[in-house]
Formats: C-alpha cells, structure tokens, sequence
C-alpha cells in the first residue's frame, strides 16, 4: 500500500525545504563591505565630504553618508580609508589598447596588459577609441573582462577604426591584396555597411578619422586635409545612432571639422585647430570635445623640426584655453597607446598608468583641480552615456571607488600618485593596506 503524506507531514517537508533554502540564500548572499572615507570627493558639488562610509554589496553602493548616520552592519569587511581621499573611479576617455602586432591572442594580451596598468592608476573605465589593428580585441577583452574570466576595467569598446580611403604614402602590395588596420569604405551606403559590421561584432561605438594629412604655415596656421563628405558623415553619424551607437571622430580642424559639426557627431578628438567659429559651434550644439595633450606634447620635437616654431602641442594649449573660458564641455582622454606608439614617460617605456600628468597641465593651463577632476568623471560619464552608473559615489551606482594619501583639490599631483583603486566592490590595489600591514610588523 502507498502511504499517503498528512497535512502535517507536507507542511513539516516544505518548512524543512524553506529552512534550506532560505539558509543557502543567506550564505550566498553577498558580504557587505564598508569603506571609510576621511575625505569623500562629491564632483556634483566640487566638495570634499569629511568621515564617510560608503556600503557596497557585490558590485554597486547601497549606501553612501556621515558616519554619525550609516551604520556598519556586523559582519561587514571593513576597508579603512579614514587618512586617505576617495573620489569615484576615473574614466579615460580615449585609450588604445592594441599595438597591431600579432594575431588576436597576442592583440587580447598586449590589451590585457595595458589596460591592467591604466586600471592600477585608478581608471576603473577605459573607452578604446580605435585598435590601430588589433581587430576586436577590445571586443574580446571586454567579453572576458565580463564573464569573470579575468580582472580588468571597464571597457568601451570601439574594434576597429572606420575610415575612408586617405591621401598617404602607402605601398601598393606586391601581391594585388591591400591590406588595412581598419575598415575602408568609400561612399554613405558603404559607411553604413561599415557601421552594421561595427555593430554585429559588438563594437559599442563609432571611431571615424574626419581630418588627415596637415602642415602648418610659415604663420603658423595648421591646414588639415578633410577626409570625408557631409553626407557620408551624416550617413555614417545616422546609421550608428540607429544601431543604438555613438559616433567619435578623430578631427583637428578645417573643412572636416565643420563637416563633423553638420554632421552632428556625438564627441570630437582633438579639435587641436578649432577656429573661435567652431567653438561657438561647439557651445551652441553642447558638444564634446575631448582634447588629448600628451600625445602632442610627444610629437612635438617632429613637429618642431619640420615647422618651428609651430607645434600642435603649442596650437592645442592656446586652443584648449579658448574652449575652457567658452564654457565648451571637455572631456578627459589621454591617448595612451601601447609603446613604441606612445611613451609618455621615458622611465617606464609607457603611457597607460602614467596619464595623470595630463590633471596639472589642464590646471596649468587655467583650469581649477576640481574642473579637471570633473572631467575625467561627471563629464566623461555623460560623454560615454553612463551617467546613470559611473561618474560618482552614490547609492546604485558601481562600486568604482579610488583613494589617494592628500588633498587633489590643493594638489592636483596627488592624481598621479593613487594608492587604492577598487572596480566593482573588488579591490585591485591597496597600497594603505600594505602600508598599515609593514607598520603593524615594525611595530612587533
């Protein structure tokens, strides 16, 4: 005979059932951490908070206040940055990942290293503005970034540059075949194609060359040869806000510059020769100029030896002044590249973790610590359309969390010097850490 379960008996097996359950939950759920802050910086309000917490439970902040009023559940792993300034994790707006060297395994792993040294110098995300021949590997990192394959920062990718044919010096191949770093195409409807192919790999943006070849003047005016027609940048500019993408350009000025203004694009590299017409453009159209100094400033012997006294280095300064007293929205990117491409600092062969110079030169050149620290966070948040996320240190928004020993907003070089870098409520450095650690051994 088969045995019938009572009521009491059901009610018993689910409560045994629930119990389980609701302890596995329990020891699944995510631990939380607490990070005290001594100085909190808040970009809305240009302020350093005094003695903060912020809570996070796996990836975002579920807390952010004085700690008079957030209180530290029991349990929490406690990070102590009571002598330090946090500020939200930085964005570089325009980074290269790749050096077109290999095949996709070796482009994942020059990307990899890269972008692992820019994200140990605090920028928790990293916009790829074009491999320079390394395909989709940005894509690819990005992908393994995600799925926890391994540790890196935020990427936003772009694979790889679209272009049309330029005036250069290239050597027709021997074997009839041309072979391009990037994708070529030639006309609005081959643009478009061009974008659809962006799209279908999983680019998330468009990077367009719209100015080429220049030379300056015996009077030191920069002429920029432009690439492509309005409506080839318009096609290009619709198609990729129909895939649900946003298009960058690679401009310096001239005709290509107003034709990417017309166009409507979505962020502008450079703009090293905007005229005081093109930034009155730019403010009326609220666009985004995103400047790298860095990659000028290491051209600039090049340029001096053909064109001295002029420089694009020296025109960028006078530029980028003029857009800052405009009111023209700037963008932080630093061009970082891999070596030999980019060397910013001699020492280390290396651009990326080194591209916190360029917070003193922005102030040098008349900007205030805490515009600059705005740009490589609020601003660039905006710029990217991930405001909602990134930017700052606030409830919902990912645990991107960096800390250095001083005070940015007296000394901007602190930028240069960061000591905790934490992405997604996982702690990647913590120089405090092992500070406190040596100290506590001395002490012994």
């Amino acid at each position: 005979m088969r045995r019938r379960l009572s009521f009491g008996m059901l009610f018993v097996l689910f409560g045994t059932l629930f119990t389980a359950t609701f302890a596995w939950s329990q020891a699944q759920a995510p631990v939380t951490t607490a990070v005290r802050a001594g100085r909190l910086f808040d970009p809305k309000s240009g302020d350093l908070l005094t003695n903060q917490v912020v809570l996070i439970q796996g990836e975002k902040i579920t807390q952010v206040g004085p700690v008079a009023s957030v209180a530290i559940p029991a349990g929490a792993r406690v990070i102590d940055l009571s002598r330090a300034t946090v500020l939200p994790g930085l964005i570089d707006g325009h980074v290269h990942l790749t050096d077109a060297v290999g095949n996709l395994q070796h482009q994942m792993m020059v990307g990899y290293h890269w972008a692992m040294a820019s994200l140990n110098a605090g920028y928790t995300t990293q916009v790829a503005m074009g491999s320079h021949g390394g395909g989709f590997a940005d894509v690819e990192l990005k992908r393994a970034i995600e799925s926890g394959l391994v540790s890196g920062p935020r990427i936003v990718t772009a694979g790889p540059i679209l272009n049309v044919t330029a005036a250069g010096n290239a050597y027709f191949p021997i074997d009839f075949k041309p072979v391009e770093p990037d994708i070529v195409a030639n006309g609005a409807g081959a643009l478009r194609a061009g974008v659809r192919e962006l799209a279908h790999y999983g680019a998330e943006h468009v990077k367009i060359h719209t100015t080429g070849r220049f030379y300056f003047d015996s009077k030191g005016q920069m002429f920029n040869t432009p690439l492509l027609t309005l409506d080839e940048m318009k096609a290009v500019v619709d198609e990729a806000h129909r895939q649900g993408m946003w298009v960058a350009t690679h401009t310096y000025g001239g005709e290509g510059l107003r034709i990417t203004i017309d166009a409507g694009v979505d962020n502008v590299q450079h703009a090293t020769a905007a005229t005081d017409d093109d930034i009155k453009m730019f403010v009326q159209k609220k666009m985004p100029i995103t400047t790298t100094i860095l990659d000028h400033r290491q051209d600039e012997p090049g340029d001096l030896k053909e064109w001295a006294p002029y420089s694009r280095f020296r025109l960028v300064e006078q530029t980028w002044k003029k857009m800052l007293a405009a009111g023209v929205i700037l963008g932080w990117g630093s061009g970082s590249a891999p070596p030999p491409g980019r060397v910013f600092n001699k020492e280390c062969n290396c651009s990326h973790g080194v591209q916190g110079e360029m917070f003193p030169i922005f102030v040098k050149w008349g900007a205030t610590p805490v515009y600059t620290l705005r740009m490589a966070t609020t601003v660039n948040a905006e710029i990217i359309h991930k405001s909602d996320t990134l930017g700052t240190i606030e409830k919902g928004k990912f645990a991107d969390l960096i800390a250095v020993a001083g005070d940015p907003l007296q000394d901007i070089s602190e930028m240069q010097r960061v000591k905790f870098v934490m992405k997604g409520g996982l702690v990647v450095r913590d120089d405090f850490a092992t500070q406190n650690n040596g100290a506590l051994r001395s002490e012994k």
